[in-house]
């Protein structure tokens, strides 16, 4: 899955591979590492990166997410979001009728089939990520229109998942 990230000033593209268990491949122009991510806490992540192994802790606001990494911190920001809402359009994050995967994941079960009336908070997706796994709930009453995973898929952080239109 390909990224274009704002960090700082600058704006970078990421592509980013997701293996099993928490690790993935990232690369960026030239430089390529391999890295095994472990949720520590809600805001903390053990990394190795490349056999390094880090502290990142992460606090989202409402311009991005500020990393700090070896007590440096970064502001990143999702660079094609950031041109969307200059020009006026409408935020991914913004269209409720999409059921998203917020983290690197893999799918463990679909829960919904296309054509299917779900209720609110109903349970569509069961993702797995570090570990953990995550329900991700239909965010209002609709009508399921698109799957786009199947079980066993990766999924990386933004992926719509699957697709509902709103009824009534």
């Amino acid at each position: 899955m390909e990224y274009r990230l704002r960090i700082g000033e600058e704006t970078r593209t990421f592509t980013i591979d997701a293996g099993g268990e928490g690790s993935f491949r990232v690369s960026c122009g030239e430089s390529s590492f391999e890295v095994t991510c472990t949720r520590v806490s809600n805001h903390h992540l053990g990394l190795d990166i490349n056999g390094r192994r880090v502290n990142a802790y992460i606090i989202r606001d409402d311009s991005g997410k500020t990393i700090a990494i070896d007590g440096v911190s970064y502001l990143v920001q999702d660079a094609d979001r950031l041109e969307q809402a200059a020009s006026g359009g409408k935020r991914r994050d913004e269209s409720p009728g999409e059921v998203i995967s917020t983290i690197p994941a893999t799918v463990m079960a679909v829960r919904v089939a296309e054509g299917e009336t779900v209720k609110k908070n109903q349970p569509v997706i069961v993702v797995s990520a570090m570990k953990m796994e995550m329900t991700l709930k239909a965010p209002y009453d609709g009508i399921v229109k698109k799957i786009n995973v199947a079980v066993g898929e990766n999924v990386m952080s933004g992926n719509v998942l699957v697709d509902i239109e709103k009824s009534g």
